[in-house]
């Protein structure tokens, strides 16, 4: 009974060269990245173009370019190892959105940051959604320049932004919730900025 170990004809996620076949990997890297050139890819990855010779003349299996591209792309490993299943990247489960993160300072409304939000906490109906940290209070605000009644709002008076609740009176007149200093005036002395549709107390 012979002992030897015969080769697998078909190769498969289980049984590929971990030593060989690196230039046909490091060009289908090429392909899920969409790059022409092995400069692009250093370039990507950050790394040297001595490095990335030395791997192409020696046909060194390149694993930890394959994970970065298959975490960057999601395109499946097995298509990037071994060229074999289907090159089509995995669906996204990346429920985030990238909104913008503004902070009021002394009245003024300035661009901070983005950030990724998780859009399942972002309540339906909400439209044009941005972020503002104001005080203590991080506020989802959605977009609005709809003419002003009860809520909480994002709004700007001579020239001051705040986030304030805001009630709508007879007359054309609302009142602008603010402690001891609460006042009243002409709904046209407010600009509206954008209506609250949620928000974030922080935690100290």
């Amino acid at each position: 009974m012979s002992n030897t170990k015969e080769t697998p004809d078909v190769i498969s996620k289980f049984n590929f060269s971990s030593q060989s076949g690196g230039r046909e990997a490091i060009t289908r890297i090429l392909q899920a990245y969409g790059f022409s050139t092995r400069q692009a890819l250093c370039d990507h990855l950050g790394v040297s173009q001595s490095t990335m010779a030395n791997r192409w003349m020696r046909d060194t299996f390149p694993h930890d370019w394959l994970i970065a591209c298959h975490l960057d792309t999601g395109i499946p490993l097995l298509w990037l190892t071994t060229g074999k299943g289907t090159q089509e990247a995995m669906p996204n489960e990346d429920h985030g959105l990238t909104l913008q993160l503004n902070e009021i300072t002394n009245g003024v409304l300035n661009t901070a940051a983005t950030i990724r939000y998780d859009l399942r906490l972002i309540p339906q109906n909400t439209t044009d959604p941005f972020l503002v940290k104001f005080e203590s209070t991080t506020y989802l605000v959605s977009e609005c320049k709809d003419e002003i009644n009860d809520g909480t709002w994002l709004i700007e008076i001579d020239g001051f932004a705040s986030i304030r609740q805001v009630y709508r009176l007879p007359g054309g007149r609302v009142r602008v919730e603010n402690g001891p200093a609460s006042f009243e005036c002409a709904a046209s002395d407010v600009k509206v900025l954008g209506k609250v549709a949620s928000k974030i107390d922080n935690v100290d």
